[in-house]
């Protein structure tokens, strides 16, 4: 029993609970939907009286019912929070794309008309004004022309009474006229030029007058983008950062994700606007970005190029090899601003915009291919003859120290002077000539003791840096015999290059001298190795 007891206090209690939810308490009206439930509820109920009196088949009868008619759809929207109307007899409206955009730019419309009424009611007084004044000089020409007529015909004839009549009863009262509404005018422009301001006084006038209406709205709008596309940008930037391999599906979520973001803030600053019933500055910006709409899609074309870049699918690709004036660049980073390096260069790392990379293409670099022909500190070797250690080298200049004096080049010039790099090794070559009363020990005892004589001159010079030295029998040039001597040298003796060359020469010169070697009479004519 007890249990059977709980469970009907239990069933009370729940039947209780679900009746107050269906029934829920009145929600307090506003004082205004109040006044004015009341008063719709008093007019229609003196509407009713009146048709009451009437007749049948008095004519204002049909008039006073549309008129309660009416009535009652207003008092059954504001008590039913309904489009009573729309509701009982729905129709399908067709879309009016014209009138859309002038119910859209209307404010931004009547914002123009009322800064430029003044300027145009005064335009139009003068405007007024000059035709009147036009036309009063035509009157007064075509009155004095009756006036002549008039006094060229006889004195009693019916012409000159008829001309009388025309000047009294037609020209007259409308040159009087028109003078009259031409005072008017020029008083009514005087007015308007005494009551406007300069241009410049009018066009501050409604930029203060816009700033104290739209400022604050403007500057949320501005605030709330900033917010969130900041806020959307670090949350973007933290979810990628956590990808390293950056596939072509992970570049296409990151170009929809940004592109996203940018519409999201759009859209979260055109918000401030409508919830603060900035009807102007929402119209300001919906034209806006109508127009950047249109220049989106007009320049579509041109960013495909770009897009494709952007996903790595281009003729330019992240981690390849790319030439830019002349200089081969790493692709590190390909994104709207794409950064190029070259590890050789000083200054080397480039923040390039994707557009520059357009048209270009780009390849794979081989395992072992430079940068770069030398790095700073190399001595290099150039086709004008100059040599010394590279002191400065970035994209756009090359500095290299001759003979302790720095000679600049352009850093494309410096490429086409073919340097040669001496830093890691290099060879000297030398020709010289014998009579050819020695063609017996040419290959023999001339070329050992040369060797022997090259290699004790030039060993002293550069301790530990010469590789070895060879003297060669090159052939007969006329009535000479040619050697050619070869030296190797280490990177270490690259700053003595030219003292090395000119002591090659002093050796041969010495070792003739001891062992009592001719020289031709005529030297042959060589081209260096």
């Amino acid at each position: 029993m007890k249990l059977l007891r709980f469970a009907l206090v239990f069933a009370g209690l729940l039947l209780t609970g679900l009746l107050a939810q269906q029934t829920p308490s009145p929600v307090p009206l506003h004082h205004t939907t109040q006044e004015a439930l009341e008063r719709l509820a008093t007019v229609i109920a003196e509407k009713r009286q009146q048709l009451a009196t009437l007749l049948p088949g008095d004519p204002s009868a049909k008039a006073l019912t549309d008129e309660v008619q009416q009535l009652r759809q207003q008092f059954a929207g504001l008590a039913s929070r309904l489009d009573i109307q729309e509701f009982e007899t729905p129709q399908h409206r067709q879309l009016d794309l014209q009138h859309e955009i002038e119910q859209l730019v209307r404010p931004l419309l009547q914002f123009l008309n009322e800064a430029t009424a003044e300027p145009r009611k005064e335009a139009d007084l003068k405007g007024r004004i000059a035709l009147l004044e036009q036309r009063l000089g035509t009157a007064n020409a075509a009155s004095a022309a009756v006036a002549r007529t008039r006094d060229a015909l006889p004195p009693a004839s019916a012409g000159r009474a008829e001309c009388e009549r025309e000047l009294r009863e037609r020209w007259q009262p409308m040159t009087r006229g028109m003078r009259d509404e031409l005072l008017v005018l020029q008083a009514n422009l005087a007015r308007q030029t005494e009551g406007s301001g300069s241009l410049l006084s009018n066009i501050t006038a409604q930029a203060q007058k816009f700033v104290r209406n739209s400022g604050l709205s403007l500057l949320l709008a501005a605030l709330t983008f900033c917010a969130v596309f900041f806020t959307l940008r670090f949350f973007v930037n933290a979810l990628l950062r956590s990808r390293r391999e950056r596939t072509f599906s992970l570049r296409l979520i990151e170009f929809l994700l940004r592109v996203g973001l940018v519409l999201v803030a759009v859209a979260a600053a055109m918000v401030v606007p409508w919830a603060r019933a900035d009807w102007l500055l929402l119209a300001l910006g919906i034209v806006f970005l109508l127009g950047a709409g249109w220049v989106v899609m007009r320049t579509l074309p041109q960013f495909l190029e770009q897009i494709r870049l952007l996903l790595n699918v281009g003729g330019v690709r992240e981690g390849e090899r790319v030439l830019i004036d002349g200089l081969p660049f790493c692709i590190k980073q390909l994104r709207l601003y794409t950064r190029l390096e070259n590890p050789d260069l000083q200054g080397g790392d480039l923040r390039v915009p994707l557009q520059f990379l357009v048209g270009k293409r780009s390849r794979k670099s081989a395992a072992d291919e430079p940068w770069f022909p030398c790095r700073c500190g190399d001595v290099v070797l150039l086709a004008d003859g100059t040599s010394g250690p590279v002191r400065l080298q970035t994209t756009e200049v090359v500095v290299v120290e001759h003979y302790g004096a720095p000679r600049s080049y352009p850093t494309p010039q410096f490429l086409a002077q073919a340097p040669r790099n001496l830093t890691h090794g290099f060879t000297l070559d030398a020709t010289f000539a014998l009579h050819r009363d020695h063609f017996r020990e040419i290959t023999g005892a001339c070329t050992e003791r040369l060797q022997q004589a090259v290699a004790a001159e030039l060993s002293p010079l550069v301790p530990g840096a010469m590789r070895g030295v060879r003297v060669q029998f090159q052939g007969v040039r006329g009535n000479g015999l040619e050697l050619l001597a070869l030296a190797d040298f280490a990177g270490a003796a690259a700053g003595q290059y030219f003292e090395l060359q000119r002591s090659m020469h002093a050796a041969f010169a010495r070792a003739c001298n001891q062992n009592g070697w001719q020289l031709p009479s005529v030297l042959p004519t060589t081209t260096p190795t």
